[in-house]
């Protein structure tokens, strides 16, 4: 409930004052610093365009370990766009959504939903903690949006390839040619990269950007792809605010039903469970 003032944050209740580290730097109406008068304070790096912040011990923070496919968000010759949102359901929930994308042909009718997301089975695999989901869909008709972004007049080419990495972080990289071509100069290729901060059990901060390779330096393309994109954003939304009342009336262990599309979110549910007993086991938690 505080502010900024310079580079130190400043309690909105007496002004007292801390820098970076978290250490107090100014007490108005005195001159001395109390000892041990501190905040907590956090590992953070800027990457890409993206502020990262290292939630556990300061000592085990580690770069390399940041999702080395976010680099597209500031990758030269791709023109991105991106917003936050606010979600009322966990952030698993979310990743679910992203993983399991034949709900596009149900919910996004309007703007990415063609009937082949559904019909075309996807392929998932996975390595360590890490879990990708696959679906090429051939000779298919071009959903809304695609049409009204690049104007495609025949079938097209889609493909979807989708990794998950722990514990928040999903790349989508989408790709749509015209039909049994390889018309790379006309064709849609984009990546939807998705960062999930848990806000509370309930409750989720959501990041997305959503780099293109085509049209760059067009105001009038990136106003219309990201009102697309936050509708689209928004169908999910209701959907997961939805299935979180549900879940939260009885979970998911007693009412889940696993189909085919689900085995990319069983398989990043499962890599998150793995992590967190590992980090319980090695706070001598379990």
């Amino acid at each position: 409930m505080g502010k900024l003032s310079g580079d130190k944050v400043e309690c909105g209740y007496h002004g007292i004052q801390f820098d970076a580290g978290g250490n107090c730097v100014h007490i108005p109406g005195q001159d001395s610093m109390r000892g041990g008068a501190c905040v907590r304070s956090y590992k953070l790096v800027e990457k890409w365009g993206w502020a990262w912040v290292w939630l556990g011990e300061s000592k085990r923070a580690d770069e390399t370990l940041l999702p080395e496919d976010f680099h597209w968000a500031a990758e030269p010759g791709w023109q991105n766009l991106g917003d936050t949102l606010h979600v009322n359901a966990h952030y698993q929930l979310v990743v679910d959504n992203l993983l399991d994308l034949s709900h596009e042909a149900f919910l996004h009718t309007n703007t990415i939903g063609n009937r082949a997301v559904a019909e075309v089975p996807c392929k998932t695999s996975w390595h360590d903690n890490h879990v990708r989901v696959t679906r090429v869909m051939p000779d298919c008709a071009p959903p809304p949006l695609f049409v009204k972004a690049r104007g495609f007049t025949t079938n097209i080419d889609r493909h979807q390839d989708i990794t998950f990495a722990p514990p928040c972080y999903v790349h989508i990289d989408v790709k749509a040619l015209p039909a049994g071509t390889n018309d790379l100069p006309n064709a849609l290729q984009w990546h939807v990269l998705n960062a999930l901060t848990p806000e509370t059990e309930s409750s989720t901060h959501y990041f997305w950007a959503m780099p293109r390779f085509f049209s760059q330096n067009d105001p009038a393309m990136d106003t219309m792809l990201h009102g697309a994109v936050t509708k689209t954003f928004n169908e999910d939304i209701a959907i997961l605010e939805a299935q979180q009342e549900s879940v939260t009336e009885r979970s998911l262990d007693y009412r889940a039903i696993a189909t085919a599309a689900d085995a990319g979110p069983i398989r990043a549910r499962g890599a998150v469970l793995r992590l967190l007993r590992e980090e319980q086991a090695a706070a001598g938690q379990l």
